[in-house]
């Protein structure tokens, strides 16, 4: 699972795929309190006591670090049987299975994802494989930003497993019958070169089980913070993999099988009616100077600018617009630039408005 993080996301809820319709559970995220110059109503939002009572799956159990693991291949219902795991439960083996992929640049002048790190993790929640997967020989690295920047890897692709040995791993558990989870798994068998022999009966991707109010796909972090009420370390392969086993638990059987639906909202800021005739600043220096969120906010807002008159932040936290709004703030009145007056209810209510005489402000939330 790789993205490939920009420095902002130029893409819109719109654009991503509707899951399939479903009655489902719903799940809902818990407010995060923060100061924002206006007051800005939110959404209530409760997590039903079902998430809230029940504990994380596999919790208290560790993870090796360092070193990669082929343990419990071949082995896996004898192993099993000291659980007391029923025979049914036997019968088909689930693993969660999450890579990390950079792009790199191929003698044959083709531009592909390369996986260079890869973690695979069992229905009770133990590492069978964490490792560095080397690139392709004499590939050139063409952006490996996210892994670097967000899964905290080392710039040397050149060291690690051979991707064959990855690859065999995977066959072997599709040989033996497993069920493979994963978040947008398509993209990870199709970089690991087995996405043409794993059938279709045999895949399980949670994007299409835990989806928005509204029917969007939404983050492995933002289903997991969700469920589950607790963050985790992100765009690690292996702990990637752990938490998608733990959703997947939770989807098999709280769930029992139903689409879970997430409860979540875009906090949304925009800059609009802009005058700028006694500032002396075109509307890109104003947009460069005061309203630009910080470079290291990538990942986390999308950006929509249709480059006349509305310049859209829309944030997947409120803790992040509040803190991009004291930014601004900040940035404003060291420039002597302040507003005029009270903010305004707008929207039926449903948001605040700000005159800064130069430009306005619209705060206001979206449920997705």
């Amino acid at each position: 699972m790789n993205p490939h993080a920009r420095e902002f996301q130029y893409t819109s809820e719109a654009e991503s795929k509707e899951a399939p319709a479903g009655d489902g559970i719903t799940a809902q995220a818990a407010p995060i309190d923060g100061a924002i110059w206006s007051a800005s109503p939110t959404i209530p939002s409760d997590v039903p006591d079902r998430v809230q009572s029940e504990p994380p799956i596999g919790a208290g159990r560790g993870r090796q670090r360092g070193r990669s693991s082929l343990r419990g291949i071949g082995r896996k219902n004898q192993s099993r049987q000291g659980r007391g795991v029923s025979p049914q439960s036997k019968k088909v083996s689930a693993y969660a299975v999450d890579c990390e992929m950079i792009e790199v640049y191929m003698q044959d002048g083709k531009v592909q994802q390369a996986v260079v790190s890869i973690g695979v993790v069992d229905e009770s929640m133990e590492v069978i494989l964490y490792a560095r997967v080397r690139k392709p020989a004499n590939s050139v690295v063409v952006n490996d930003t996210f892994v670097r920047t967000a899964g905290g890897l080392t710039a040397d692709y050149d060291k690690g497993l051979s991707i064959f040995s990855a690859r065999d791993l995977i066959q072997r558990l599709v040989q033996d019958g497993a069920t493979l989870v994963g978040w947008q798994i398509d993209n990870d068998l199709k970089a690991l070169g087995v996405d043409k022999v794993v059938p279709v009966d045999q895949i399980v991707d949670l994007t299409r089980q835990f989806v928005t109010t509204n029917g969007h796909k939404c983050k492995l972090i933002e289903a997991y913070r969700t469920v589950f009420r607790r963050n985790f370390p992100a765009h690690n392969a292996g702990d990637d993999a752990k938490v998608t086993m733990e959703l997947y638990h939770y989807w098999n059987e709280a769930a029992k099988g139903q689409i879970v639906k997430i409860d979540l909202n875009f906090y949304c800021i925009n800059w609009h009616y802009f005058k700028l005739g006694s500032i002396g600043m075109s509307r890109g220096d104003v947009l460069w100077k005061f309203l630009r969120p910080r470079t290291n906010d990538r990942d986390v807002v999308i950006e929509e600018d249709d480059g006349k008159n509305a310049y859209k932040l829309k944030f997947r936290l409120k803790a992040d617009r509040d803190a991009y709004v004291l930014l601004v703030k900040r940035r404003l009145e060291d420039n002597k630039i302040f507003p005029h007056g009270k903010p305004v209810r707008v929207a039926g209510g449903r948001g605040t408005e700000m005159d800064f005489g130069h430009f306005r402000s619209h705060v206001y939330d979206v449920v997705r």
